[in-house]
């Protein structure tokens, strides 16, 4: 249980970080994190060296509001940059966008709520956001057990925002509550061993009876109606986005530099590349093999087309109109059809790219693993949402538990 003893905060709060350009500063990072990038797999986990330069640039607070101090930088800013990391270290790249991600939504919670988070101004948000936990009311707040699978970044996470049930009169009811990781009531299962993305560090987050109080509760039914939060005045961009398609968006970040890692590697070796048992004096004088990196780009580059069409919705449509149920089908369509044209890049790559690439020292067969595995991930399932966008286009019910209303059907899909 937590101790009752009240700590007193820091004499010093650390400003709220603000980095004018995190793309370039992720870019100059990209060196540091490709020689950690195999340490970072063997030890499951963002490596101390990478995660000091992470603190010091200032990169996780990037989303974080211009209320609290911050940039308030654009949703496809932050895929950007994300991207651009992943492009070092797949693995590092996915845990820093779940935690830079969290990390700013903590930050654009309102005063009663920050003070109760933020006493260093550092610290960090995971989030496992399945209701895998119960919350019963108690005296001081609400006592919550529960285990949460998939918990990216936990292992350097401060708190965690997690899905619970939370019993009332009328039943269970579904909400977001604030783990303190740190109280002895919460641990970490180290469970996270995979074939890839083993360095996103997604180990098991365990909270047994551990006393979270009133303020640090999100409740589902409390939310304004996004048409009340349009209507808002003094509100940031970010404050307009919509919840649902931001987690898809998110996880594809990683998966975008990964590709596009793979296909950098891939184009740079092909004219010292020998193809053994044929005439070429390297790969660049295939026909066959040019063709294939030239249908690998394009696939990478309609991934990045449908990304940026789906994050715009959020930055600019978002921000004058309320999407519809068919809007935030399309962009979760978007992001698995993205998912796909990464997958069929990176395993085209891998056959031009021929059988050296799969020994283990190769970095090549470590990104075409992450890529393998991030791109499975089921909230992106390429078929799925590609059904998805279908039924809605047909007036279909929906097949996503996350999006139960997919209306209305565009005009021009009445039946005639």
């Amino acid at each position: 249980m937590r101790s009752e003893t009240v700590e007193e905060p820091p004499a010093h709060k650390r400003p709220v970080a603000f980095v004018a350009d995190p793309v370039g500063i992720a870019a100059s990072l990209r060196p540091l994190l490709e020689n950690h990038a195999a340490a970072c797999e063997r030890e499951r986990r963002i490596v101390p060296a990478v995660m000091e330069a992470l603190r010091a640039s200032g990169l996780f607070q990037i989303t974080a509001p211009e209320r609290a101090g911050g940039p308030g930088h654009r949703l496809t800013t932050h895929i950007e940059t994300v991207a651009e990391l992943a492009k070092g270290c797949v693995g590092t790249a996915w845990a820093y966008g779940l935690l830079s991600g969290i990390t700013g939504t903590a930050f654009a919670l309102p005063p009663a709520m920050t003070e109760r988070l933020f006493q260093t101004g550092e610290e960090l948000f995971c989030s496992a956001s399945a209701p895998s936990g119960k919350a019963v009311a108690v005296s001081g707040g609400y006592r919550v057990s529960g285990r949460w699978g998939y918990g990216s970044g936990c292992l350097h996470a401060d708190w965690a925002l997690n899905g619970v049930m939370i019993e009332t009169d009328a039943g269970f009811e579904p909400a977001l509550v604030f783990l303190d990781l740190r109280d002895p009531a919460c641990s970490i299962e180290d469970n996270w061993h995979v074939a890839g993305m083993a360095g996103s560090g997604s180990n098991m987050i365990v909270a047994r009876d551990l006393l979270v109080p009133e303020e640090l509760i999100l409740w589902s039914s409390r939310t304004p109606p996004a048409e009340a939060i349009l209507a808002m005045e003094g509100l940031e961009p970010r404050d307009r986005w919509p919840m649902e398609p931001l987690f898809p968006l998110g996880v594809l970040a990683p998966m975008l530099g990964a590709a596009t890692a793979l296909l950098e590697g891939v184009v740079q070796a092909m004219p010292r590349r020998q193809i053994v048992g044929w005439t070429y004096a390297g790969q660049s004088g295939s026909e066959a093999l040019v063709g294939m990196t030239g249908r690998a780009a394009m696939e990478i580059d309609s991934a990045w087309l449908h990304v940026r069409r789906a994050a715009g919705m959020l930055d600019e449509t978002a921000q004058h109109r309320v999407l519809t149920g068919f809007d935030k089908a399309r962009i979760q369509a978007d992001c698995g059809y993205a998912m796909e044209l990464l997958r069929a890049a990176g395993n085209r790559l891998m056959d031009i790219a021929g059988p050296g690439a799969f020994a283990l020292s190769s970095p090549l067969q470590r990104i075409w693993r992450d890529l393998s595995v991030g791109t499975r991930h089921n909230a992106l399932n390429g078929q799925l949402s590609i059904e998805l966008y279908g039924r809605a286009i047909t007036g279909l019910r929906s097949n996503i538990a996350l999006l139960p209303d997919i209306t209305p059907a565009p005009i021009w899909a009445e039946p005639k």
